[in-house]
């Protein structure tokens, strides 16, 4: 398929960028097919959140799992375009060769439900700037779909809802989003790791949140992955600049133990899902005793990973930082682990 637009090189999030290019499509007057995952399985390619857009030229952007179903799906799309009128659907999909529902043409297994909507200028066009300047502003909102059309809402709440519901019976459906990013990670120390692991973290999709005290590290400059990146006079601040603490990913990879162990004494009592501190087993010895020194219990030890990644030969940032994604996604997917 051609005219593919990876979300990466338009921005730093990918789902402002997705609804970016949403919005300047249609100000240009031009209809806009969407495509998104709203539900699936283990083992589906497509994953709830997933989507992707579709223009008349054949222009893309984004992928609700590739294959022989996407192929498809972009044939059906063109014809949606060409005849501007469309009424939005969900479909089911089984990735089987065999057994009951619908089959999708692929064999991973699993199954996916797909929202279809043509998304046209005088119609969405003011709702989806409204979706923009929500997801720009960091607010809380909640992106409405169903068979009667678009909207979005904005509400004041501690963001502990789902992030994705679709609800639907014989007749109808209604598909509801939260547009605040849930994954999250808060990075403390801005050097060559913290760069590395914000380049990782961002194609992840995650909104990255970097934490410094020294502005004039030359790594800082460099770092165009990152949601924000927040000066503060001490480590033990940082805590108090984190909203969704419940929903973020913590990584401590400042230069040396002092600053490790002001972060650790500003959220070890928070609710943070992960915390993981990057170092040696003598980096790591010398900041638990440090901390009890401080009166920090053993259960409150208890909650930080150290040294934070898989276990793996990791002597560059790079290499670091590619163990240590693969130890917050193993966590997100089994946070029993």
């Amino acid at each position: 398929m051609s005219g593919f637009m990876s979300p990466n090189k338009l921005g730093k999030n990918s789902n402002i960028t997705y609804w970016e290019y949403v919005s300047s499509l249609l100000k240009d007057g031009q209809n806009v097919f969407l495509a998104m995952v709203v539900h699936h399985t283990i083992h589906s390619p497509g994953t709830t959140g997933a989507k992707l857009l579709v223009t008349k030229n054949r222009d893309m952007m984004g992928t609700i799992g590739g294959g022989i179903m996407e192929y498809t799906l972009v044939n059906r799309a063109q014809d949606v375009l060409k005849n501007d009128i469309f009424t939005s659907e969900i479909q089911i999909l089984n990735h089987q060769k065999s057994g009951p529902g619908e089959k999708s043409g692929m064999i991973c297994a699993g199954q996916q439900t797909n929202l279809y909507y043509l998304c046209q200028p005088e119609k969405d066009g003011k709702i989806v700037e409204e979706i923009v300047k929500v997801l720009k502003k960091g607010q809380l909102g909640t992106l409405s779909i169903s068979s009667e059309g678009l909207a979005v809402h904005k509400k004041n709440t501690d963001g502990h809802e789902i992030q994705y519901s679709l609800t639907k019976n014989e007749s109808n459906w209604h598909y509801q989003e939260q547009l605040k990013n849930f994954n999250r990670i808060a990075i403390m120390g801005g050097g060559h790791c913290s760069l590395a692991l914000s380049r990782v973290m961002n194609n992840l999709g995650y909104d990255v949140f970097v934490f410094e005290t020294k502005e004039s590290i030359s790594t800082l400059g460099l770092n165009k992955f990152a949601t924000k990146v927040h000066i503060i006079d001490d480590f033990k601040e940082a805590v108090s600049r984190i909203t969704l603490p419940h929903q973020t990913q913590v990584v401590i990879m400042t230069t040396d133990v002092a600053s490790d162990v002001r972060v650790l004494l500003g959220i070890l009592d928070k609710t943070f899902p992960f915390v993981g501190v990057m170092g040696s087993n003598a980096k790591i010895s010398e900041i638990t005793k440090q901390l009890k020194n401080e009166g920090i219990s053993d259960k409150q030890l208890s909650r930080f990973t150290a040294p934070v990644g898989l276990p793996m030969v990791s002597n560059t940032p790079e290499e670091i930082a590619i163990s240590v994604a693969a130890q917050l996604l193993q966590n997100r997917n089994n946070p029993a682990n």
